[in-house]
């Protein structure tokens, strides 16, 4: 079994008093930089001189050059896309970083698949939502709190796991818990899911459409049942709440039916 980790195993302690810097203001880095400082905690963030930057200006952050910003730091998060991180860390994050800092990525592809290199004196931790990046502020907001993978790759001071797990509760990701994950773990589930399922179910609608329209079903229709509605979205939402098996009731015996009984011939 997963360890998992809530508020009550993460005092802030190992994250108070540092220097926290956000390197990148997208959809994930702001809402990390918002949460993070909502929590009591000194935030600085690093992103390119763009629109980006005048976005974390705008909002109260102190923003700077990546490599400026990685320099005072003592927990360097990097909500950079994957497919740069290779060049922005050895570029602008290793050559400025403190040989005691924690590094943590949100995303474990880079490390899973040895994008990067950093010192040997230097934490590396996973902290990776379940979460959009809106939705990481919203469920902060709200307090309802998100799901998110966590774990620690290299614990060069003994201290990651406290930094860890520091870093994920001020970010709200504990509240309803973080399931202990490798980088490389966290690279496949994710892979899997964005380049194997989402696919299939686009494919899967987009091919159920065309049947729909073909039998003559209004266009409207087909885009109120699969996507307007909210019936979808709520039976998910069911699913999270009561679990699977207990939101079939919420459903016609037809449909429940058809759910138990046409899985098995496909």
């Amino acid at each position: 079994m997963a360890r998992i980790f809530h508020d009550e195993d993460a005092p802030l302690d190992a994250v108070t008093g540092k220097t926290i810097a956000v390197i990148g203001y997208g959809n994930q880095g702001r809402s990390w930089a918002q949460n993070i400082r909502d929590a009591g905690l000194d935030v600085r963030v690093g992103t390119l001189a763009d629109t980006s930057r005048a976005q974390a200006e705008s909002d109260g952050f102190a923003a700077h050059a990546i490599s400026d910003a990685v320099a005072e730091a003592d927990v360097v998060c990097l909500l950079i896309p994957d497919e740069v991180m290779g060049d922005a860390v050895s570029t602008s994050v290793a050559p400025t970083l403190k040989a005691d800092a924690a590094v943590c990525f949100a995303s474990g592809y880079a490390v899973a698949f040895d994008e990067v290199t950093l010192p040997d004196t230097n934490d590396v931790v996973l902290v990776a939502p379940r979460m959009i990046g809106v939705g990481v502020r919203d469920s902060y907001l709200d307090g309802s709190g998100f799901i998110a993978f966590i774990g620690v790759e290299r614990d060069a001071t003994g201290s990651a796991w406290p930094v860890a797990l520091g870093i994920a509760r001020a970010l709200g990701a504990l509240h309803r818990g973080s399931v202990e994950m490798t980088c490389r773990q966290e690279a496949l589930i994710d892979l899997f899911v964005e380049q194997a399922i989402a696919p299939g179910l686009r494919k899967l609608w987009s091919d159920a459409a065309m049947v729909l329209l073909e039998a003559e079903i209004p266009l409207e229709a087909v885009l109120a049942e699969f996507y307007l509605s909210g019936e979808i979205e709520r039976t998910y939402r069911a699913m999270r709440e009561i679990g699977p098996t207990k939101q079939w009731k919420l459903h016609s015996q037809t449909s429940q039916y058809g759910t138990m009984s046409r899985a098995q011939a496909l």
